[in-house]
């Protein structure tokens, strides 16, 4: 366990690095999209943030996985698939820890106080949702449900996941990430 926090510790830093920018992007684009009072707006551009950051989780942990790919190819031992989810839970438990604290506080019928602050940090902290957790479903507004916190979690540790996945067998969801080697026919690209 000590050798994975150590061989994993700059990926999963670098995984919340980019939550907590995309983050501040979200918000941004969040206010800016309440500022002009239209909610589509505020969605789409949500969603747009939410995408941005599944691709850089993906581009991340492809990379981390071609990576250990290669090494367990050349050592000739298991490529434990796992490690891509288990680097996007870690990295992600800031924010189940503040999904934890609104879960409990709900639950115990607390109002304010810790919940409240729980919430507009888990708010911050996942910006990218913002917009989306301000639409109303059956009169409700997404963003007063603490298990949504709970759920918005998954598609990073998802993507974490597959992307490692996908690296580790050096597989390309799209030719877009494989670079140009003109000394290489078709540049090492499947026909």
């Amino acid at each position: 366990m000590k050798e994975f926090f150590k061989k994993y510790s700059y990926a999963v830093v670098k995984l919340f690095v980019n939550q907590i920018a995309i983050a501040l992007f979200g918000v941004g684009l969040a206010f800016v999209s309440a500022y002009a009072q239209n909610d589509t707006l505020r969605v789409a551009t949500s969603i747009g943030a939410i995408l941005f950051y599944l691709f850089l989780l993906y581009v991340h942990m492809w990379e981390t996985g071609a990576k250990d790919g290669i090494s367990a190819e050349a050592r000739h031992t298991s490529r434990g698939l796992w490690r891509g989810f288990a680097i996007g839970a870690l990295a992600n438990i800031p924010n189940l820890l503040l999904a934890l604290l609104i879960a409990i506080s709900s639950l115990a019928g607390i109002s304010g106080g810790l919940g409240q602050v729980a919430t507009a940090i888990a708010l911050l902290m996942e910006g990218m949702y913002f917009g989306v957790l301000s639409v109303p479903i059956g009169g409700v507004v997404l963003s007063t449900k603490a298990f949504m916190y709970f759920v918005i979690v998954l598609p990073a540790v998802l993507v974490s996941g597959g992307a490692y996945i996908i690296g580790n067998y050096n597989l390309h969801a799209t030719n877009i990430l494989i670079p140009k080697n003109k000394d290489v026919k078709n540049n090492g690209r499947p026909k």
